[in-house]
């Protein structure tokens, strides 16, 4: 036998780690530091005033950020920014754009309305994943029809989707001021949805938590939480201790088991003794925490699993994935089905955790679809990056009504500034022109999307 010891490889030093963070971010953040100096101009240019520049911009810091409940009010935009813009993004990965996530949002919000108050009578523990389940299926199926049209027919998926938001659109109308509609109500929306199929404000945890049913069911999801650090645990730096399968489930189990006992038995006493969230006004809700979830999920079943590799390969070379015998039909119905139940999935949270009545009203949404298509983009489809460019997007958003009434510029600057945004992400040539960056040295780069031809 051989004495050569196999090499160790070294981890990398902290400024190369620092170096590749930077030429990943680089872009994005001249792009946005490029527009907003460009949406300075432009104020200053209308208002013929240097101070009222600083007044936008002095407001839409503090209305997104500084203002009592500022930054929770630009969470709860992003919420719906994250999953729509992940939605956006699984068809752009699997190369198809999915254009219609605005009518797959109501399709989600339908069902969710629907739901919250058909199956009302149910414990929170069942309901509430019910609920959820269902508004995602809603859009999952109405994206998948765009997606059988398309492998079948060869309907092209952008106008499909597109006339398809409309259909969505109207039948949302219809079905609120008709068959959905709360007759009791003095303006057209549908019923409440039951209290149990709430989501869960970060104010009333501690009450929730009283609830027997509802402290086992997050005794659960810590207990869940738990396995999978156990498990990254394991495969990264203890897979020699737990070399038998028997040993690793054994282990997870009683990490499982551990957490959720002390989680049922701790929590309700803790919350109730102090709790950090008081501000009964905060609309602040844990549907946050599941789109986080959503992300990184989408981009553990992008990169790890074999269904992702597959939307993958398909998106990046229709014909290398037919010829490598990956079924192209079930593909795209497969990607539009995930696309479309990531934006239902945002439908049902504004319907449970935003809308004032937690119900569907006649007018719900604000163009969050469309907003996420530049998201997406400006976060490169990256799952993680779009939390980080939703949050961007929510904060101006939000920031938006204080901008106006502290400086009188109209919040519709937003909207040149998040276009800016995008044109300086969309044309990285004109940004390193102005910074004088040098091109960097890359492989071939696939097309936004590719035809589904054979």
């Amino acid at each position: 036998m051989s004495d050569a010891q196999v090499p160790i490889q070294a981890s990398p030093p902290p400024l190369s780690i620092l170096r590749q963070l930077w030429d990943a971010l680089k872009m994005p953040l001249l792009a946005i530091l490029t527009a907003f100096i460009l949406g300075a101009v432009v104020i200053l240019i209308t208002s013929g005033s240097f101070s009222t520049v600083l007044q936008a911009y002095e407001g839409l810091i503090r209305g997104a950020f500084l203002k009592q409940r500022g930054l929770s009010e630009s969470l709860i935009a992003t919420t719906p920014y994250i999953l729509l813009s992940l939605a956006v993004a699984v068809g752009f990965k699997s190369g198809l754009f999915n254009i219609g996530a605005e009518g797959q949002f109501y399709i989600g919000a339908i069902g969710a309305s629907w739901a919250g108050v058909y199956f009302s009578g149910l414990p929170a523990i069942i309901l509430l994943p019910l609920v959820l389940l269902i508004g995602a299926l809603g859009g999952g199926v109405w994206a998948a029809i765009a997606g059988f049209l398309k492998a079948k027919t060869g309907a092209h998926e952008v106008i499909s989707t597109m006339m398809m938001n409309y259909i969505a659109f109207r039948l949302a109308e219809y079905l609120v001021s008709g068959p959905l509609r709360d007759p009791a109500a003095g303006i057209v929306q549908t019923r409440s949805v039951d209290n149990a199929a709430e989501l869960w404000s970060l104010v009333s945890i501690p009450a929730r938590l009283q609830d027997p049913l509802n402290n086992l069911a997050v005794a659960l999801v810590v207990g869940g939480l738990v396995v999978l650090l156990a498990r990254w645990w394991v495969h990264r730096s203890a897979s020699s201790r737990f070399g038998q399968p028997v040993r690793r489930r054994l282990f997870y189990l009683g990490c499982a088991l551990a957490a959720g006992i002390v989680s049922f038995l701790l929590l309700p006493t803790l919350t109730r003794l102090w709790w950090p969230f008081t501000d009964v006004a905060d609309r602040m809700h844990i549907g946050l925490f599941l789109a986080v979830a959503m992300a990184v999920l989408v981009w553990w079943i992008m990169q790890h699993t074999t269904i992702g590799f597959e939307l993958r390969t398909g998106g990046a070379n229709p014909n290398a994935a037919k010829y490598a015998g990956i079924n192209l039909t079930r593909n795209i119905v497969t990607a539009m089905g995930f696309s479309g139940a990531l934006a239902g999935l945002a439908g049902t949270i504004e319907v449970l955790g935003v809308s004032s009545c937690r119900c569907l009203p006649m007018f719900f949404s604000s163009g969050y679809g469309w907003d996420s298509i530049g998201i997406s983009l400006l976060a490169r489809n990256d799952p993680i990056g779009i939390i980080a460019s939703s949050f961007l997007f929510g904060a101006m958003r939000n920031g938006a009504d204080l901008m106006e009434l502290s400086s009188g510029v109209s919040k519709y600057i937003i909207s040149l500034l998040q276009a800016l945004v995008l044109l300086f992400v969309a044309a990285p040539v004109v940004v390193r022109w102005i910074y004088r960056l040098r091109e960097e040295k890359k492989g071939i780069d696939v097309p936004l999307t590719r035809g589904w031809g054979g």
